[in-house]
């Protein structure tokens, strides 16, 4: 050890303490009597202690760790054995007057991480004891405790208390052992078993009692008649209707599940509900759109915080906030404190790109923001985009009052909210916040604390809608625009493209409902998909073998199109472009297979418009070659049924991503 901790002042020691990890700070405290009080100093606290009863190697081992976000860090293994080896033996002090002699194993993993496990011939009950009593003093902790059990092991259950969450996870469990897991720990708040249950659980079984279960394995409709708690989930149920007509039938009646809140069955795919037989016997109210009030808007979850994010060390804390699933789960927690925004922030978690979508949402403008990828593989499809949400806003008149909180944005802007939570069908969660601040205001607040938390200083998608009503919205860094209405009128794309002036690409998905002027803003635009300027692309266009050749004509005296790079135009009538005409007008250059090396292998397509690199192999007789006349500069054309495409030879290829995706073509 580089430095003797006992030597420093008590301040410092209590830091170095602070960023140690579990396992470490656990080593430390069993070293002496004044290390294990520097380590109750330092205040290493969690809130939940998790202890896992299994067997290892024929022998019953007892692990105990610390579970955060799903994720398992271990503070400490017990292994009881018949015998240690003499020559090994390390008499360890608990704390609390506890000495126990052992045996050490240490270990490293693959990945670098080292391990330990600890072997003792005590009594399994009174160590186990001792152990959780030791643990819960370092570590300050007094809430409850999760047992996750392996009905392989021999003896006594462990010695453990004050247990509210009981997992089993084994091939299967028996009926009497589940009644006597049950009994030894009899106050559990979640009961989950992913274990196959052999045998027929008697009615006054403590199984019924336990507030809430999650059967994983597949089960009858034997496991819901008698339960009085308030939560059951059924992974693998097998029910038929009758069974959910009683079941309902006696929730109507108030004659059983008078606790019950959530009763969540997942069935065999191949067995569907026949849904008009329980409409026959059991009278449902509809919907009715005239009068909405009448249910609420969502049903959400409240949804408890399992641990305190403030009071763990430093690293335990941005570790826990680099390991959310959701990226607005990171955006919630920015939100919560000042103190939260800045632990965000430290963590340093950065978003791929940003896209801002304005949209009509029920009535209102609804502001959303997040990112997007597109598939490495083609099973989707090949323009499939993927939206990863981190927030959305929606602008409406005025808030209910007793729902509306506070929150800070960006560097001090506070809005008036109600944040709505709720969850999809996949599991997945959504939220949204209603705010009836000025729009302008809170967007560009919104922007910049995103861009804050994020760590981004990128450019910006938006995707916009000419059914929203008011003001454009208020970003800045806008560099790919997306209109994608069914129709858009010239005026609203110019209002757009003077809104945001530095914009390098339009994509507008939208039929144009009258004319462009010729200094229409849309013309200045270097990426387009309906253009003249580096990148065009026509998806529907209306044009004559005439307009190519025009067209080809003016680049090749260099009339015009001086900064075009590539062109690509799908007809509209679906008739054929009759290669022939065309030919008969400009003189191209075939291919020769004799003198391949005479033009690039391929060429790779890459703009903004399109989410993949296109990549076109030009040494075949499908390409014809241009010259420009003044410069000598090389285009290669191919003319495909309706589509036409023209591509300006590049002296150097275009610098790829090792993320981009290449369809060949």
């Amino acid at each position: 050890m580089p430095i003797n901790l006992l030597k420093l002042p008590l301040l410092v020691g209590a830091m170095v303490v602070s960023e140690l990890d579990y396992k470490e700070v656990f080593l430390l405290s069993i070293n002496s009597r004044r290390a294990y009080y520097l380590v109750k100093t330092a205040r290493v606290t969690v809130s939940k202690i998790t202890f896992r009863f299994e067997e290892c190697c024929g022998f019953n081992t007892f692990a105990i760790a610390v579970l955060i976000n799903k994720k398992w860090f271990p503070v400490t293994s017990l292994l009881h054995v018949y015998k240690l080896a003499l020559d090994d033996v390390m008499t360890v002090n608990l704390g609390l007057g506890y000495e126990v002699y052992t045996n050490f194993d240490w270990w490293r993993e693959d990945n670098g991480v080292f391990n330990h496990r600890i072997e003792c011939v005590n009594e399994p009950m009174a160590i186990q004891k001792a152990f959780q009593d030791h643990i819960n003093s370092i570590f300050h902790c007094s809430e409850n405790n999760k047992l996750s059990l392996s009905t392989k092991w021999k003896g006594s259950l462990p010695n453990i208390t004050n247990v509210k969450e009981v997992e089993i996870e084994d091939y299967y469990v028996d009926s009497p052992i589940l009644t006597r897991i049950l009994t030894k720990y009899p106050d559990p708040h979640t009961l989950s078993v992913e274990s196959n249950i052999v045998g027929e659980i008697p009615k006054d079984s403590p199984f019924f009692q336990v507030e809430n279960i999650a059967i994983q394995s597949r089960c009858g409709p034997d496991y819901f008649p008698n339960f009085v708690g308030r939560n059951m989930c059924l992974r693998r149920a097998i029910l038929t209707e009758q069974d959910l007509i009683q079941f309902l039938q006696k929730w109507i009646s108030n004659e059983a599940y008078h606790n019950l809140e959530t009763f969540s069955i997942n069935m065999d795919p191949l067995h569907i509900l026949n849904q008009d037989l329980i409409r026959q016997a059991i009278e449902f109210e509809e919907y009715d759109p005239e009068v909405p009030e009448k249910r609420p808007e969502f049903l959400t979850f409240d949804i408890p915080m399992p641990i305190n994010l403030l009071k763990l060390p430093r690293l335990v804390g941005l570790i826990v906030v680099t390991e959310l699933e959701e990226y607005q789960e990171v955006f919630l927690l920015s939100l919560c404190s000042l103190r939260t925004k800045f632990l965000v922030k430290k963590a340093r978690i950065k978003l791929p790109n940003v896209s801002y979508q304005f949209r009509k949402c029920r009535g209102h403008n609804e502001f959303m923001i997040g990112f997007e990828l597109h598939p490495t593989n083609f099973q989707y499809g090949l323009y499939k985009k993927v939206w990863y949400p981190v927030t959305s806003l929606l602008h409406v008149p005025k808030l209910v009052l007793n729902q509306i909180s506070a929150l800070k944005f960006g560097t001090g802007y506070e809005a008036d909210t109600t944040i709505y939570l709720w969850y999809k069908e996949d599991g997945s969660f959504l939220h949204r916040i209603k705010y009836a601040n000025d729009p302008m205001g809170i967007q560009k607040a919104l922007q910049n604390h995103i861009n804050s938390i994020f760590h981004y200083c990128g450019t910006n998608k938006l995707y916009l809608s000419m059914k929203c009503k008011g003001t454009l919205p208020n970003i800045t860094n806008v560099k790919d625009i997306v209109i994608e209405d069914e129709t858009v009128e010239p005026e609203f794309l110019t209002e757009v493209l003077t809104s945001y002036p530095n914009h390098q690409s339009l994509s507008i998905k939208s039929r144009i409902v009258g004319e462009l002027p010729k200094e229409s803003p849309v013309f200045q635009v270097q990426d387009i998909a309906n253009f003249v300027g580096r990148n065009m692309w026509l998806r529907r266009a209306l044009l004559t073998e005439q307009d190519i050749i025009q067209f080809l004509r003016k680049w090749i005296s260099n009339e015009a199109y001086h900064s075009l790079e590539t062109l690509s135009i799908m007809r509209n009538s679906g008739k054929t472009i009759n290669e022939a005409l065309i030919r008969q007008t400009i003189e191209f250059e075939e291919y020769d297979p004799s003198e391949p090396e005479k033009r690039p292998d391929y060429y790779d397509v890459v703009t903004p418009i399109r989410p993949i690199v296109q990549r076109h192999s030009l040494r075949n007789e499908k390409w014809l070659e241009l010259k420009r006349i003044t410069d000598g500069k090389r285009a290669f054309v191919q003319f495909f049924h309706i589509v036409f495409h023209f591509f300006v030879h590049k002296d150097s290829l275009d610098a790829l991503n090792d993320d981009d995706v290449i369809w060949e073509f």
